[in-house]
């Protein structure tokens, strides 16, 4: 199978299947609850639109990086969360209505926002006096394509056929997982050397990243009255990029895309462990705070 079948058909396909997946997760009723929500919405989207791209404008100041891996990871910070987002979410039991609406108004958003950023990146991060090629229209294609065409046939099918649209989603964790891994298998084998040799620094800075995310959230949710559902919420989604669509976009549509991938690749595998540390300190502090009533 030639990389061409595999970055024109199967992965766009796959993605997109991802996305729909995704849009049947969206309950209609309990959708309107979370949108009236106006204060965590709110929140939730300053975190991720803007909290999100300026921790990986600082991670990208930190450390000395190739240009094709800065690029990657203020990509990784462009994107909206993602199934992933919504299956911790509801792990760590969570407000999943929010998060969930979160998810989709920030994937609607990213089409504005994503082609900005990385263009003001791309001329930010001159290589020998030549800027850095972004074909923002051809990301603005991807995203309308591979996120909001499919959430809205996702949506349109959990309406009119609920029994099928639940169906679906309830697999629709499991199908993201593998896809996540199988986009960064395909990565690591395509540039093996290069990660092992970028490792030490790369896992520094991703980790860097996600500390520097999580510390600024956690200060800027101290101000804000919200319930502890709301605010571990507002956490997940925040530090739970969509991995998959930054690898999907950089091996599509970047020149040199498989360098630019391997901040998502590394992220993704770190995403699971934040993730699931998350779900445990909201699992015991709920648990504690039960006890504490009781």
């Amino acid at each position: 199978m030639t990389d061409g079948i595999m970055l024109t058909v199967i992965v766009p396909l796959a993605m997109f299947l991802m996305m729909f997946g995704l849009g049947t997760t969206l309950n209609t009723d309990a959708l309107k609850a979370a949108l009236k929500n106006r204060l965590s919405l709110s929140v939730g989207l300053f975190a991720q639109i803007l909290v999100v791209p300026i921790c990986g404008a600082i991670t990208i100041l930190m450390f000395d990086l190739p240009v094709e891996f800065k690029l990657g990871i203020m990509l990784l910070a462009c994107c909206p969360g993602g199934t992933s987002s919504n299956l911790f979410c509801h792990l760590g039991r969570g407000n999943l209505a929010l998060s969930v609406s979160l998810t989709a108004l920030s994937s609607l958003v990213v089409l504005i926002t994503m082609p900005l950023i990385l263009q003001l990146t791309a001329f930010l991060l001159l290589e020998n006096g030549q800027p850095i090629d972004i074909p923002q229209l051809e990301i603005l294609k991807r995203l309308f394509f591979m996120t909001l065409l499919p959430i809205a046939c996702g949506v349109m099918l959990c309406h009119y056929s609920p029994k099928i649209g639940r169906f679906i989603a309830d697999r629709t964790g499991t199908v993201g997982l593998l896809f996540l891994i199988f986009l960064a298998a395909l990565i690591l084998f395509k540039e093996w050397a290069l990660f092992v040799q970028y490792l030490p620094i790369m896992g520094l800075t991703i980790a860097f990243f996600m500390g520097c995310i999580l510390t600024v959230v956690m200060i800027m949710l101290r101000y804000f009255p919200m319930h502890d559902k709301e605010k571990f919420t507002i956490f997940v989604e925040a530090s739970i990029q969509s991995s998959a669509l930054a690898m999907f976009i950089s091996l599509t549509v970047l020149d040199d895309g498989a360098k630019s991938a391997i901040p998502a690749g590394l992220y993704s595998l770190a995403m699971y462990i934040v993730g699931f540390t998350l779900v445990y300190w909201h699992r015991r502090k709920r648990l504690l705070g039960q006890e504490v009533a009781a």
